[in-house]
């Protein structure tokens, strides 16, 4: 299931279920083709199966046993251990 919002000309709160992601995308478009704003789109897959992302960690290890180091604090800090290095543009 997918739900489209937009905001109407008048500043109303629209919206409309589709089924399908093509189609969904088709009124995504034209939604915004006709000049509303504020169009997107969520979706509730009922196929998708178990919990997105790690859903669970023992011991600081994922069910498939590899380290668990993620943090939100730590997410934009400074390079972890298995970090890859960028290569510069000027080197």
């Amino acid at each position: 299931m997918f739900k489209i919002y937009w905001t109407g000309a008048t500043g109303e709160a629209c919206s409309q279920d589709e089924e399908l992601l093509t189609r969904a995308l088709d009124i995504v478009k034209q939604q915004r083709d006709a000049g509303h704003s504020f169009v997107t789109m969520v979706a509730e897959d009922p196929r998708h199966v178990g919990k997105p992302g790690v859903d669970s960690v023992v011991d600081g290890k994922t069910p498939d046993g590899q380290d668990y180091e993620w943090s939100k604090t730590g997410r934009a800090g400074k390079p972890r251990k298995h970090d890859k290095p960028l290569a510069r543009k000027d080197q």
